[in-house]
């Protein structure tokens, strides 16, 4: 994944001279950003985004717990992003992005004895709202400040079990504690905050590739299997740095 973005970011660094054939097409029209109107036009794409999500804390209690460990190194985020420009504000956007991602770890010893255990971590991000951006144009390149105010949800998946066959007639026992296999869902959602800076290259009037940078904010109480309230979860402190590409396609015509 560090590879695709590290592309994509040289895309949009060597975008000026790879282009550089079509500036005399883009000089015979009349300058689209000059004339006081601002940006007018649209558009849709993709958003792939690293989150350089802090996993130390989490990772501290589940090993308290003998369950498996997560990544330190970061969470890929794939989703979609539109916007349109206002009229009546010069070159102020609005629009939608939502994303989400997963990362996950098991673990079983090396060990012929059976049953053998086996232990599951698997922890889902995802999070979308309403985007708000001021963009100042430099020509073909774009500065865009601003960030989304929305929602979004962590689940952690917890599973331990065993390499055994399983017996319908074995699940769910009379006694709670005889059961051997358990796995619960541990859900918080919560109300995000996302500011960011993002450099926007105008490939052509059609396409925009752009490299966001921003913060990822935002946290909430913990909810277990979908019923119950829980007390006593340690504060992960998931709030964490991002770095997306974006690609949108549309039609943006300059100036009104």
């Amino acid at each position: 994944m560090h590879r695709v973005l590290t592309v994509l970011l040289l895309l949009l660094l060597l975008a000026p001279s790879a282009f550089a054939q079509d500036d005399e097409d883009f000089e015979i029209r009349p300058n689209r950003r000059q004339r006081g109107g601002g940006i007018v036009g649209g558009g849709g794409g993709i958003t792939p985004t690293w989150h350089f999500l802090n996993t130390a804390d989490l990772n501290t209690a589940l090993d308290a717990k003998g369950l498996p460990q997560l990544g330190e190194d970061g969470l890929f985020l794939f989703g979609g992003q539109g916007y349109a420009y206002i009229v009546i504000i010069p070159n102020l956007r609005i629009g939608g992005m939502g994303y989400g991602g997963s990362m996950e770890s098991s673990w079983s010893p090396n060990t012929r004895e059976e049953p053998v255990p086996f232990k599951t971590t698997k922890l889902d991000v995802s999070a979308g709202g309403v985007t708000l951006e001021y963009v100042i144009p430099f020509g073909r390149f774009h500065v865009a400040l601003g960030g989304m105010l929305g929602g979004g949800s962590y689940t952690l998946t917890l599973m331990q079990t065993d390499l055994w066959h399983k017996d319908w007639n074995e699940l769910f026992p009379s006694s709670p504690t005889s059961a051997v296999d358990s796995r619960h869902e541990l859900t918080s959602t919560f109300f995000t905050w996302q500011p960011s800076l993002t450099l926007e290259y105008e490939v052509h009037p059609f396409i925009v590739l752009g490299v966001t940078g921003g913060y990822f904010g935002g946290s909430g109480s913990w909810e277990l299997d979908e019923n119950f309230d829980l007390s006593g979860m340690p504060d992960f402190k998931f709030e964490s740095p991002f770095l997306r590409v974006g690609l949108t396609f549309g039609l943006f015509l300059g100036e009104n």
